[in-house]
């Protein structure tokens, strides 16, 4: 009886379980499978786009490169060009490598838009991690755009192996933020006291990128605390509107501050069952703003907390939505936000039975 139930649990869970279901609504801009110039060794001027690289062979990603050259640990570059039909008109666009190994650097057009991992001499390997980097529109043209991608591998395979997804794309629901939010917000993880008084200066915190998991910009294996701010200017013609601030997902826990005032925190989502706040990083985030405290001028500063693994804002949509619009959003998720309660309970079952 008890077999029959758990391959009952099973099915179900895993009805429920569909990457898809998971994750955002990503438009994909181009693919970047199939042919890459590829050479061995390490110079700084390969990233810089006029570089001439007729001589460099062609090699197929995601793969490892010990398919071409057996055998090989070392310093290897990849180069590949592309152009797109469309770019969006700001904000930021998604790439996705997946796993490289063993550390990485991405260039784009030139600039570095990622690292993964630590080259000599503090040298670290990323082999486990998924790569997920932000790309500034701004950086991108039309006609031709060149990929550059800087890899050490340290043994085993090595080089971009494999992925899930494999270029660049867009977060459809990005574009239903009536004031956009992601890009560059300030962050810390050192507690200087009183840190949502926009009184206290962030002038020496870091600049990361929303929404991005922190371990790919410098916070390799840090879990705790950590703050993130972001200055911004209501525009005109959102003033007197009711809104909403849509925070996408965070890992794990966050209290939210406007202008110094807690805004809500994910424990007050009472729309949601126990079951799904225990995976609270699965949850988007979405605070009503009180019209009373928006000002010309405003502070939103946003405290988390990660337990284990993954930490940070790292999925978007991540800005201020119309009251409208997120009743069209929330419908949206509801599938989604259900299907991770329905996972935890199935969990919480077949853990009682076994």
């Amino acid at each position: 009886m008890t077999n029959k139930f758990l391959i009952a649990c099973f099915l179900i869970l895993t009805a429920f379980s569909s990457p898809e279901l998971k994750a955002a609504d990503w438009k994909s801009l181009i693919s970047l499978n199939g042919s890459w110039h590829f050479t061995v060794g390490d110079d700084p001027a390969w990233a810089d786009p006029s570089t001439d690289i007729r001589d460099w062979d062609m090699i197929q990603a995601p793969r490892a490169w010990e398919h071409y050259y057996e055998g090989y640990n070392g310093y290897g570059w990849y180069r590949k060009n592309f152009s797109l039909n469309w770019i969006p008109e700001t904000g930021m666009v998604h790439l996705f490598l997946g796993y490289i190994d063993d550390a990485d650097e991405v260039f784009v057009n030139g600039h570095k838009v990622g690292q993964s991992g630590r080259f000599h001499p503090s040298y670290k390997t990323a082999y486990d991690q998924e790569r997920h980097y932000l790309v500034p529109v701004s950086l991108l043209n039309n006609t031709k755009n060149v990929i550059a991608v800087r890899v050490l591998d340290e043994g085993r395979d090595g080089g971009m192996i494999r992925a899930d997804k494999f270029g660049l794309y867009y977060d459809r629901d990005q574009a239903q933020m009536a004031f956009d939010l992601s890009g560059t917000w300030k962050f810390t993880t050192d507690d200087f006291g009183d840190m949502h008084n926009p009184q206290t200066s962030d002038e020496q915190w870091d600049d990361l990128y929303v929404p991005l998991k922190w371990e790919s910009q410098g916070y390799a294996d840090y879990d705790g605390r950590a703050w993130y701010r972001k200055r911004f200017s209501l525009p005109e013609t959102l003033k007197g509107e009711e809104l909403y601030l849509v925070l996408g997902k965070i890992d794990d826990f966050d209290e939210v501050y406007l202008n110094g005032y807690k805004i809500g925190q994910v424990e007050e989502l009472d729309a949601y069952s126990r079951f799904q706040r225990s995976n609270a990083y699965s949850l988007y985030r979405i605070y009503k703003i009180p019209s009373n405290l928006l000002k010309s001028k405003n502070l939103l500063s946003v405290e988390v907390e990660d337990t284990f693994q993954d930490g940070g804002i790292y999925e978007g949509p991540v800005g201020i939505m119309k009251e409208n619009d997120v009743r069209e959003f929330r419908e949206k998720i509801r599938w989604q936000d259900q299907n991770w309660g329905w996972n935890s309970f199935i969990r919480e079952l077949i853990r009682l039975f076994d």
